[in-house]
């Protein structure tokens, strides 16, 4: 299993030429542009950059609105060394910014893979036979607001409150199309964008297109809880100390660590600025799911159901110790009775894109339903979300935000992708991606049979004062077809 490196890499390479996009405001107080982007995380801001990478002539005009906290801890850190060819090629500062950032220590290079999964021994990769190099372990909200830096005036701060449709009349000069309620930073007020094409980019809740008509449908239920440490020693080698050995008093194991348990799986890596995240990721209806919400329950799981992520908490002797050492770590909120939980499982939006054609006054008898009309769709976690298992999430969000913003620049070219055409580009491409993982994440969990059958006393961790005793069930109902008819 390699974590850090994704099972795919969406590509699409285009000619795109753009035809001036005409908007005349009307008496309604309408900020106007092409394309609305809600949400400016990896995906969004990674759409936008790529429609404007293509429009070298600023015809087209592309907002975002996104109300991210700057200051607020996001999981989700893991980003392969390929991604370093799609940062370049949505922005050349990208790929520079991250490398520069690395070298402040904002980032934590990811030296490698190690994991515990069909059998208690680790198997590792190493960096150094990856033919990209390194990866990397982010300050996932350092790295998003260099993305949304980046998209400098396309940002706008603001909080999604409402989408409606809007059709051409005559009080309608602007014509067909949607409005989008949002309350600005800027002016404390709601303000109203009247645009042709909305994207959602607004992760696993997707706002927008919920509202619009579009349902979630989950094919894996999973949920994530999760642990932020801070090292009470400093990180990496100790005074004298030659840079890579193991004599220092910190952490210099900058590996991704991931151990397979009876009941879900365990997942560790070293964060910058001195911190580690550990994580626990099992089924809702799993009676460890209970237990993990206690900081207590997770922190006495994770010392009865791993030996090596545990190790990695403790001081360096303990690597290769037949006792731990002293803990290195304590938790980042040492008094908080409840660890953080996030959910986890595989969804998609059904469907994906939408298009709503109009009646254009045309000369011929047969109307014009190609150009003329509104469309809609979704990107990243809003249309497609993973597993953790597969580190995939932010790759394929820059990747497949790459190949939204090409096609929908085509579409907005007089003689490019029509709407329909357009829709069943998204959705065919989608489904690409999605099937890709599906394989991916079915081979890992089908390959892992050494809990099918563990004792009770084996399992670790204590529900109401007994023992778990559905050891391997987990296992079972991740290796179950997909739940398509769980929507959301």
């Amino acid at each position: 299993m390699i974590p850090c490196q994704p099972w795919l890499t969406l590509q699409r390479t285009s000619t795109v030429c753009f035809a001036l996009t005409i908007v005349h405001l009307d008496r309604y107080s309408a900020d106007v542009a092409t394309v609305l982007v809600v949400g400016g995380g990896p995906a969004g801001c990674a759409t936008a950059l790529s429609i404007a990478k293509h429009d070298s002539n600023s015809r087209l005009r592309v907002l975002i609105v996104d109300d991210a906290d700057p200051t607020a801890y996001k999981v989700g850190e893991s980003l392969p060394a390929v991604a370093k060819r799609t940062l370049a090629l949505l922005h050349p500062s990208l790929a520079t910014s991250l490398v520069h950032d690395t070298s402040k220590g904002m980032h934590s290079v990811c030296t490698g893979n190690a994991s515990a999964w069909a059998s208690s021994e680790l198997h590792e990769t190493y960096a150094l036979m990856n033919p990209y190099g390194a990866g990397w372990h982010l300050d996932r909200t350092r790295f998003d607001e260099t993305l949304r830096e980046t998209c400098g005036s396309m940002l706008r701060k603001g909080r999604f409150v409402a989408v409606r449709r809007v059709d051409q009349d005559a009080a309608n000069a602007n014509g067909h199309g949607w409005e989008v309620d949002a309350d600005m930073a800027s002016s404390g007020t709601v303000e109203t964008f009247r645009v042709r094409w909305i994207i959602d980019a607004t992760g696993r809740k997707a706002s927008v297109v919920r509202k619009i008509g579009a349902k979630t449908r989950k094919h894996s239920d999973l949920l994530s809880f999760y642990i932020v440490f801070r090292n009470l020693l400093p990180d990496g080698p100790g005074p004298g100390t030659a840079v890579g050995t193991t004599a220092g008093t910190g952490d210099i194991d900058g590996r991704t660590l991931i151990e397979a348990a009876p009941s879900g799986w365990w997942y560790t890596a070293r964060l910058p600025h001195s911190k580690r995240l550990v994580m626990y990721a099992t089924s809702p209806s799993d009676p460890t799911a209970r237990v993990a919400r206690t900081t207590t329950g997770f922190l006495d799981m994770l010392h009865c159901q791993t030996q090596h992520i545990v190790r990695t908490l403790h001081g360096p002797a303990s690597a290769s110790a037949d006792s731990l050492d002293e803990p290195a770590y304590e938790p980042e909120s040492p008094t908080a009775k409840f660890t953080r939980c996030t959910a986890a499982g595989s969804a998609v939006l059904e469907p994906y894109a939408g298009w709503e054609p109009f009646r254009e006054a045309v000369t011929s008898e047969e109307p014009d339903w190609t150009h003329g009309g509104r469309g809609w769709c979704a990107v990243g976690d809003a249309a497609l979300a993973f597993d953790p298992l597969s580190s995939q999430g932010i790759i394929t969000s820059l990747n497949v935000g790459a190949f939204l913003g090409s096609v929908l620049a085509q579409h907005f070219v007089g003689d490019g992708l029509d709407g329909g055409s357009l829709v069943r580009e998204i959705a065919k491409a989608y489904e690409q991606v999605y099937l890709k993982y599906e394989e991916g994440r079915t081979y890992y969990y089908d390959v892992n049979r050494r809990f099918d059958s563990v004792p009770e006393e084996s399992t670790g961790g204590m529900v109401d004062g007994g023992s778990i005793d559905n050891a391997g069930s987990f296992w079972a109902s991740q290796r179950a077809p997909s739940h398509g008819h769980q929507h959301t």
